[in-house]
C-alpha cells in the first residue's frame, strides 16, 4: 500500500511524530520541516527496499513508523516536499510492480 499526504494537518503530525522511532526527525515533523509525507506498508523486505529506492529517487526523509505488527507488516515514512515525495513514491512503484 501507498499513500501520499500533502499538506500534513497539525494532528497527523502528532501521530506521525508519536510513531516515528527517531526524535531527530520526529522533531523535524513537529517545526513543519516537511510539507509532505509519503507512506509505504508491505513486509519487512519490502519496506526496507523501498526506502532504499526512496533516498536514492530524491531529497527524502525516510523513517519507520512503528506499528502493532512490527515483525510481519511495517510502515515506511517518506518525508519531504511533494514533488521530492511523489518522485520516490512512484520510483517505488514501478519497482514493487515489475
Amino acid at each position: 500500500k501507498i499513500e501520499v499526504i500533502n499538506g500534513i494537518s497539525s494532528g497527523t503530525k502528532e501521530i506521525l511524530s508519536r510513531k516515528v522511532g527517531d526524535r531527530k526527525v520526529a522533531e523535524r515533523i513537529l517545526e513543519d520541516e516537511y510539507t509532505a509525507v509519503g507512506l509505504c506498508q508491505g513486509t519487512v523486505i519490502e519496506v526496507i527496499v523501498a526506502s532504499d529506492i526512496a533516498e536514492k529517487t530524491s531529497e527524502v526523509t525516510v523513517v519507520e513508523i512503528h506499528g502493532l505488527c512490527p515483525q510481519h507488516i511495517t510502515t515506511l515514512g517518506v518525508f519531504g516536499d511533494i514533488t521530492a515525495v511523489e518522485a520516490a513514491l512512484a520510483a517505488i512503484e514501478r519497482r514493487m510492480n515489475k
